[in-house]
């Protein structure tokens, strides 16, 4: 049986912008679903350095596919930067995508890559600051013109980065769309190259997502050494219906999100999830956003709390990369990761006399948690309709912190393989040489007969010199000319 909702009109109209192979792969994957009509209902786009790896896109229309003709970066980011910025016709071609090809009367553009060290690890980047140039920060300085001819000269002057600057940030957030952020982070075996690349960018995707004035309003690391996991201890019939872990990464990723944006858009139940609140849990704030989905069969669920457990289970996690840790303690002292807004959404496949009071219970008591330093509101609802013969919870959230294996993680792992590297002895080879005894050979050579004038040689003086040579001498390479060496 289907889930029925997931063909409700979504919540949040998107473009989806896929970067390299994998940002590509998983922007096909939003591309197949349709409405009751047959569109797509976001608009997909992929870009990548060569168009051979275009090719294998299923659902993204051709021409919104394009090609910056680089045959491929090396899973080398930081020279694929450097041509982004030093190439012209690539850089506009990227601008253009950008600029063009990106639906501004969108509420969300949703950019994904994965972080292997490829073309999506760097044009994302790029992609990002070229957004915020293009869209954001004109509205920002429209909104800041506008404010100086409704303020005093002197107040505007005196306040303007403390207080006026903010404002034209937050008045220029409500008009643009939004910038989503998914990337994948790599596998373990992958090596230390890739993820110490991966570390550095990283960091400069988490430092934009922070930045109130880019437009980010949130980022997922999604975990592809947590997917790859989770898809070797599935049952061999689930494994048999994606080829890959990857495939199977990318079908989680898109489906998560398409659910939680149709299923918010549904009703005919007492306790209705708003779908202005799920926009406001998305695109208000900025921060790692953190969704988690928990299945039961529904000949398990026998009461109403049996649904509260499933919330309080599925706010410690995510379906997409380890938990976050909401509460450390350092040096003494309990730290709480900030949290802003929650939502709680139930799927209920069948009527089963559960009344609504789960849905109330498990707001509570996820309120009074003292480990949720919570600073918005915790919206919440329930549907009933096909959902393949289970009941479903959705809890979702946006924090400043970050999945365990990326705030400590790669580093780890990065100086286990330092550590390993330097236990290891390594073999040296070299080619053996094989000694010829000049006095064997079957010719003569007269040098008397030979003029070796033009090579800066006296054959007989040179030869009377030799004789008389001594095995010890110096040579000072100072008083020589090598720049015509060839080496």
């Amino acid at each position: 049986m289907a889930k029925s909702f997931i063909k409700n009109k979504p919540a949040i109209d998107m473009t989806v912008v896929g970067f390299g192979q994998a940002g590509s792969r998983i922007a096909d994957n939003f591309a197949a679903y349709k409405d009751e009509a047959g569109n797509g209902v976001y608009n997909c786009l992929a870009l990548n350095s060569n168009d051979g790896d275009l090719k294998g896109l299923k659902y993204i229309p051709v021409d919104n596919r394009v090609s910056l003709n680089l045959g491929g970066l090396g899973k080398n980011p930081q020279k694929a930067i450097k041509i982004l910025e030093e190439n012209e016709e690539v850089n506009d071609k990227l601008k253009n995508f950008i600029q063009k090809e990106v639906r501004l009367v969108d509420d969300l553009v949703l950019f994904c890559a994965g972080l292997g060290g490829g073309t999506g690890t760097s044009t994302i980047i790029k992609a990002i600051e070229e957004f915020y140039e293009f869209n954001t920060k004109p509205l920002i300085s429209e909104e800041l013109k506008k404010l100086q001819t409704e303020i005093a000269p002197e107040e505007f002057k005196k306040n303007l980065k403390t207080k006026y600057l903010k404002m034209a940030v937050l008045k220029a957030r409500e008009r643009s769309a939004k910038i989503g952020i998914i990337v994948t982070l790599p596998l373990r075996a992958d090596g230390p190259d890739v993820l110490r690349q991966v570390n550095d960018f990283t960091q400069r995707i988490w430092k934009l997502a922070n930045d109130p004035t880019k437009g980010v309003g949130f980022v997922i690391f999604a975990d592809n050494q947590y997917f790859y996991d989770q898809f070797k201890q599935l049952p061999s019939h689930k494994r048999a219906e994606t080829e890959n872990y990857r495939d199977y990464a990318n079908k989680e990723i898109s489906d998560l999100f398409h659910e939680l944006n149709t299923a918010t858009t549904g009703g005919g139940t007492e306790v209705t999830f708003d779908s202005q609140d799920f926009r406001r849990i998305i695109l208000e704030q900025q921060g790692s956003l953190v969704i988690n989905r928990l299945s039961k069969p529904m000949n398990e669920i026998q009461n109403g709390s049996d649904v509260k457990n499933m919330f309080l289970e599925s706010i410690k996690g995510s379906l997409l990369h380890e938990p976050i840790d909401l509460a450390n303690s350092n040096n003494g002292e309990v730290e709480l990761a900030e949290i802003y807004h929650v939502g709680l959404l139930a799927i209920l496949d069948k009527k089963n006399n559960l009344g609504s009071s789960f849905i109330d219970d498990a707001r509570v008591e996820i309120a009074e948690n003292p480990s949720f330093f919570m600073k918005g509101s915790i919206f919440t609802g329930y549907l009933e309709g096909f959902n393949d013969f289970s009941t479903t919870v959705y809890t979702f959230f946006k924090t400043k912190g970050l999945p365990n294996r990326l705030s400590k993680g790669l580093v780890k792992e990065y100086e286990e393989y330092q550590e390993r590297h330097k236990t290891i002895k390594t073999k040296e080879t070299t080619i053996g040489t094989i000694n010829v005894d000049e006095n064997e050979m079957d010719f003569d050579l007269d040098l008397d007969g030979i003029d070796l004038s033009e090579f800066g040689l006296d054959s007989e003086t040179d030869n009377k010199n030799q004789d008389n040579a001594e095995d010890d001498f110096d040579i000072n390479l100072d008083d020589l000319d090598l720049s015509k060496l060839k080496f």
